[in-house]
């Protein structure tokens, strides 16, 4: 671990940014053994130049490089495509993670109440935790909720600055029940007692 000290100013100046380029690779350079490089950086202060500027070349993920996300407007397999263009139409902008999330919240009471045939809440929510519940949300197989938290169970989108690279659970991590659930904290290790 490792805390980058900036110094004010410099990054206005032509000068300055240059520096701050500069100063990535001396800045990772001598780290113990490591498979990436995880930013925390909400300022945005150095952590964009870090991507293809560390002294060892390793992927970088966090608040830079490499991003999970539940939505892209890149997005485009599994039917994606027609999601995105339906939105811009609708919306005159692309369709931003917020934007998705809300569409699966709405979409999945939708559909639970379609299916239960009541609005009622224990009967809804009882629906939308059950096995019998799956909602195609274009990301190659159907969402799903975590009957022990209530957590949506879906792949999650891993993403450069302008397009998605691959999509999580990456292939060969195993889980008994769903490889969804090898994303996050897993039912033996959680605290969480949702009822």
């Amino acid at each position: 671990e490792r805390e980058y000290k900036e110094t004010p100013g410099a990054r206005r100046s032509d000068s300055g940014q240059l520096q701050i380029q500069l100063q990535m690779p001396v800045f990772t350079q001598g780290a113990p053994n490591y498979d990436v490089v995880v930013v925390a950086d909400e300022t945005e202060v150095f952590g964009p130049y870090l991507p293809y500027r560390t002294w060892d070349p390793r992927p970088v993920a966090g608040t830079a490089g490499l991003t999970a996300m539940s939505w892209h407007p890149a997005h485009e397999q599994w039917g994606a495509t027609q999601m995105q263009n339906r939105f811009q139409r609708f919306a005159k902008r692309f369709m931003l993670p917020l934007d998705y999330q809300a569409w699966v919240a709405v979409r999945a009471v939708g559909e639970a109440t379609t299916r239960v045939g009541s609005g009622e809440f224990g009967a809804v929510n009882a629906f939308l935790r059950s096995d019998d519940f799956g909602l195609a949300a274009f990301k190659g197989q159907k969402v799903t909720f975590r009957r022990w938290d209530g957590q949506l169970r879906q792949p999650i989108i891993v993403a450069g600055p302008d397009l998605p690279v691959s999509m999580s659970p990456q292939e060969g991590f195993l889980h008994e029940h769903a490889e969804v659930d090898t994303l996050g904290i897993d039912e033996p290790e959680s605290k969480c007692k949702f009822q």
